[in-house]
């Protein structure tokens, strides 16, 4: 349930909200959550406007599992790493859905991430800061009767520094050259990626702040992703917020640290401690340092640089104990999109059961 406030004056049209309005937000939310038709996404049923009361509720799936907890009271890690590999594959067929739509969650994060009733899957929720762009495919098709309308999100709306903090790409975190002059924003030099040799493949940071920002794109959905990873691995964020009486200050340090500095590893992972085998682990075939070195091109600071869902889906830490790769792909894709066809209740119900077939075990 929302409560609907209306900040603009009388004058204005009431299907025309202001921009910053919370009425505004609402309707955004509302359509977005009108295209999430996928297994992997929690479902909004229904709108129930209540004038009298200022009231709007939306009905939406109740996914009775809860959120998934991923840390015990010590930061340790609760989670086995094949359930790590589930929940993460899940995820990515969300994201891989909602990208294809133009949508860019924009607050990845665990507390984001609920376990279906029989606990076989999770959703990802709240779309409160979601933002729409029109895909390609999308530019010239518009017979969905749940089209958005892409004029509700302004393209500037994409710079606000918005999410949960620690989950925030180094992109999003951007200072100009005249902001503050507190922290300057990385550049990036130009490096070429290795994958799969053991080195590292972070861009190296200067301290000179960038005089043009780098776009903010889908990439900083694989960020937060890869920051989830990291979590559900290790029990804890791999950029600690540091004790502070000051908020600002605190804040300050911490987005200093995810622009600037590496992240680091414990000696193992997972509720099984299976050895990590470090930052730059040298048997790369080997499962914790397989997870190790997709977090590596997840957490790129340079989006450029940063590995794309498609990728992520063909990594082979992601696909092992999946019988039939070919099948699962075919499956999961987003389909029917370029010819304007929808996704429809039929196909997920028994895409749904197919794939699910195809992995082994319970969750």
């Amino acid at each position: 349930m929302l409560r609907k406030i209306n900040q603009q004056d009388a004058s204005r049209d009431p299907a025309n909200p202001l921009p910053n309005s919370t009425m505004n937000s609402i309707r955004k939310e509302i359509a977005i959550m009108k295209k999430c038709r996928h297994p992997h996404l929690v479902r909004l049923f229904e709108i129930i406007d209540d004038p009298n009361a200022e009231k709007i509720y939306m009905i939406m799936e109740y996914l009775s599992g809860g959120p998934v907890e991923w840390t015990n009271a010590n930061d340790q890690p609760i989670l086995l790493l094949k359930q790590t590999r589930r929940i993460l594959r899940d995820v990515l067929l969300g994201l891989d859905y909602l990208h294809h739509e133009g949508v860019i969650h924009r607050d990845i994060k665990p507390a984001n991430i609920l376990y279906t009733k029989d606990r076989r899957s999770v959703k990802l929720i709240d779309f409160g800061v979601a933002h729409f762009t029109p895909p390609p495919h999308r530019q010239f098709i518009d017979t969905d009767d749940d089209a958005i309308d892409p004029t509700i999100f302004p393209a500037e709306e994409l710079t606000k520094t918005i999410g949960t903090p620690t989950f925030l790409a180094p992109e999003v975190l951007w200072f100009s050259d005249d902001a503050h002059n507190l922290t300057p924003s990385p550049s990036y030099e130009t490096f070429t990626p290795s994958l799969g040799d053991g080195t590292s493949n972070q861009a190296v940071l200067t301290r000179n702040a960038t005089k043009k920002r780098l776009p903010i794109t889908k990439a900083i959905d694989i960020w937060s992703l890869g920051v989830t990873f990291y979590c559900f691995l290790f029990g804890h964020t791999p950029f600690s917020i540091p004790s502070a009486s000051n908020a600002y200050r605190t804040e300050f340090v911490l987005y200093n640290q995810i622009c600037h500095e590496d992240w680091t590893t414990d000696q193992y992972m997972g509720a099984d401690h299976v050895p990590s085998g470090g930052r730059h682990p040298k048997h790369p075939n080997r499962e914790g340092p397989g997870a190790i070195l997709l977090l590596e091109q997840m957490l790129q600071k340079n989006p450029r640089h940063r590995i794309t869902l498609p990728e992520i889906k063909a990594n082979a830490w992601v696909l092992k104990d999946i019988e039939n790769v070919d099948e699962w792909v075919r499956l999961t894709s987003p389909i029917g999109q370029e010819e304007g066809e929808q996704l429809s209740t039929s196909w997920v119900r028994t895409a749904r059961m197919k794939f699910l077939k195809l992995i082994p075990g319970n969750r």
